[in-house]
């Protein structure tokens, strides 16, 4: 199975790889080249080799020729237009129902070496035929029929591959769309659009949103759901559902527990006679009793204070609460068998479900989402249903002891109201599984969990980071923590100022690579801003490790970190009197999110594409906090091509859509004028030349893809 979600095809003129996922296939093109004497191929050959070997076919004639000089422009003049090799030509067709389909836009040549295909369907084979593209011969004066700008030449490179099906799979991933401010939702759903004034960061200013929640009509309502959750919310309903009768049981953490579907079907569960339990978190403060605006106070003048829920716990409470039976027998088991209080840790942040028959675990959902709204149809997220009875068997061990609501730390039993000799989570998880030391063998699955006792694991998620070979692929939702920012401080050869820190630092010296092939691509929810770095280095500065602070301001300038950032397409409104905008294609969010809009996701993977990747997963935020405070879990995978390729064709996916409105809104900001520029076709070979300099991210990125 692993074997047909990759595949390799090349003739005389071009090679693809494509890598599929479940809903999303990447294709990795390249210009064929022979091999130096050496027989490296990878970098010595330049541009002008390349191309000087292409044959050009399908002329005005339809017949065949053979094209001896390059398509670049000549010294003295230019090759002829229909010579010029513009871009690439693709048609899929789908071999379960016939049906095929072009994959150029309006009939525009691809104009880069790689291409996502992200509207397959889970379990199906597709057959991906690609032609170089040229510029059509102009047409002729007596000529009474318009023929297309561009051309398809010569015989086609045909390569098959066949989707994840994850509801077969050991793991099934689900990702949902995390994409919502997009060309494609603006135009299906803009009609819903609604306008609101803000005042954001002091500033009042107009924002839109397309809340599929508000939808009047039923089934438009219906269609926005399904179109942003993409499969993940009808994934994990299906998964609660798999507990049948009273043969089953749930375990469950939760952490944002309102969305009603899902509480719904928990219920739904406790009705069929499923053993549920769910621990979720449960935080709060004492404050100042008030009645009438006034704080009350006791007999002897002090001010009587009472414990207040935070806005997670009293969500949740209220969506608990809100539950219906039509059995007082259920309704009493709801409320009162149901439910597990966790106060003890900093954050109850995990998101799990383990699935039981009999008392035996076989399954786990575990991921990032959390049981809301915005996590469906907002923010990006994923779902990993784990078949595997041990690994479940490891999260019910951690929930066990969960359950007790034991200390987060060592260090907080003073304020804890249980047994001051209970055992605290920190050390229980270390019991549970030790910090690795070094790589994983291939074809493991390791589960970890937190608190721990020391940031340990963290250096070793670092560790892990410094060791790849072609690539790393890393989603930081709140930021870079300074174990990995430093790994990705690294460009090549250690730079004299960095050479102290390395002989200060044997950790840091054993995480160099010296290698100019390797990529680096980093998924930010936002842009980060300067003044808050600034405040960062002084503290840093401040606490004497100024000289090991580093950040995205520092890392962003290397080569090899590739990096975008949440956003929605800006400068395509046509400005009205009162200050607010319309347009047809409009990019707007849902407005669910109100913390994080764009990146939930808290994943890293280490050479994808090789056959022995690493995939770190979980509900965890590569930080501090999630390693020593939080309630957390994490899973770590390797040597598993079949999960890294989802995760690799899904993280394409969202770095092609917010890196190319990331460039576009930059150019904008530099006084470019046509919001449509950016998928104008460039007539002349300059474009290409990006993908041969040595020089430049492109040239990496051709060079992993293919």
């Amino acid at each position: 199975q692993q074997q047909k979600m990759r595949s390799r095809s090349e003739n005389n003129d071009i090679s693809v790889h494509a890598i599929a996922g479940t809903r999303d296939v990447i294709l990795g093109l390249n210009l064929q080249q022979k091999d130096d004497e050496s027989g490296d191929s990878s970098s010595s050959t330049t541009l002008s080799d390349m191309l000087s070997g292409l044959t050009v076919a399908d002329d005005a004639n339809g017949a065949d020729r053979a094209a001896s000089e390059s398509s670049l422009p000549e010294k003295n003049g230019q090759s002829p237009s229909h010579d010029l090799f513009v871009g690439f030509s693709i048609d899929r067709r789908d071999l379960s129902s016939g049906k095929s389909t072009s994959l150029n836009f309006e009939g525009r040549p691809i104009q880069k070496f790689h291409y996502g295909d992200y509207t397959v369907e889970p379990g199906h084979q597709y057959e991906y035929s690609v032609r170089r593209m040229i510029k059509a011969p102009s047409r002729s004066r007596y000529s009474f029929f318009s023929r297309p700008k561009y051309v398809a030449v010569g015989s086609p490179l045909v390569i098959t591959v066949t989707t994840e099906d994850p509801s077969t799979s050991k793991h099934g991933v689900y990702f949902n769309r995390g994409a919502a401010g997009s060309q494609a939702y603006a135009e299906k759903f803009g009609e819903f659009r609604k306008w609101h004034r803000v005042n954001k960061y002091g500033t009042p200013q107009w924002t839109s949103t397309i809340n599929p929640l508000t939808i009047p009509d039923p089934a438009k309502k219906k269609e926005a759901c399904a179109w942003l959750s993409r499969g993940l919310e009808e994934a994990l309903l299906e998964f609660i559902s798999e507990a049948r009768d009273s043969s089953w049981q749930l375990r469950v953490t939760a952490y944002e527990f309102t969305h009603k579907e899902v509480i719904h079907a928990f219920a739904a569960a406790v009705e069929r006679g499923v053993d549920v339990k769910i621990i979720h978190h449960v935080k709060g403060s004492h404050r100042p009793k008030t009645r009438y605006n006034d704080v009350v106070k006791d007999k002897d003048g002090k001010v009587v204070k009472e414990w207040v829920p935070d806005k997670t716990t009293s969500d949740t409470q209220h969506a608990i609460d809100a539950v219906g039976f039509q059995s007082l027998d259920h309704a009493r088991i709801w409320h009162h068998d149901t439910f597990i209080e966790r106060h003890t840790s900093s954050i109850m942040h995990n998101k799990f479900i383990i699935l039981l028959r009999d008392g035996k675990p076989v399954e786990v959902w575990t991921g990032s989402t959390n049981f809301t709204e915005s996590a469906f149809y907002g923010q990006s997220n994923v779902g990993h249903i784990v078949r595997d009875e041990d690994v479940a068997q490891h999260y019910l061990s951690y929930w066990d002891k969960l359950a007790l609501d034991p200390p987060g730390r060592s260090k907080r039993h003073s304020g804890s109201s249980h047994d001051e000799d209970a055992v605290p989570m920190d050390e229980i998880n270390q019991q549970l599984q030790p910090d690795p030391a070094g790589a994983q063998p291939h074809d493991t699955m390791a589960v970890f969990f937190s608190p721990r006792k020391t940031s340990g694991l963290l250096d070793w998620y670092a560790d892990r980071m410094g060791d790849a070979a072609d690539s790393v692929h890393f989603t930081a939702a709140f930021g870079v923590s300074q174990p990995l920012a430093r790994v990705l401080n690294h460009d090549g050869k250690p730079s004299p100022s960095h050479e102290v820190g390395v002989r200060r630092s044997p950790r840091i010296a054993r995480r160099i690579k010296t290698d100019d092939k390797l990529l680096r691509y980093i998924l930010l929810d936002s842009q980060p801003s300067e003044h808050s770095s600034e405040k960062s280095r002084a503290s840093a500065k401040k606490k004497g490790r100024g000289n090991d602070y580093c950040d995205y301001f520092d890392f962003k300038k290397l080569k090899s970190n590739r990096i975008a950032y949440g956003a929605v397409l800006s400068g395509r409104m046509e400005e009205v009197e009162d200050g607010a905008s319309s347009s047809e294609h409009l990019e707007s969010l849902t407005g669910l999110s109100t913390f994080v809009d764009f990146f939930h996701t808290k994943f890293m993977m280490i050479d994808a594409l090789t056959d022995n990747p690493t995939i770190i997963t979980g509900s965890a935020n590569f930080s501090i906090a999630s390693t020593e405070q939080n309630d957390e879990n994490m899973l770590a995978i390797q040597g598993d091509t079949a999960v890294a390729d989802v995760y690799f064709t899904e993280f394409m996916r969202l770095f092609d859509h917010f890196y190319s409105r990331d460039k576009r809104n930059e150019s904008l900001g530099k006084g470019s004028k046509s919001p449509r520029a950016w998928i104008d076709v460039v007539e002349d070979d300059s474009w290409m030349k990006k993908f041969f300099d040595p020089s430049h991210q492109l040239f990496r990125e051709r060079v992993l893809l293919s």
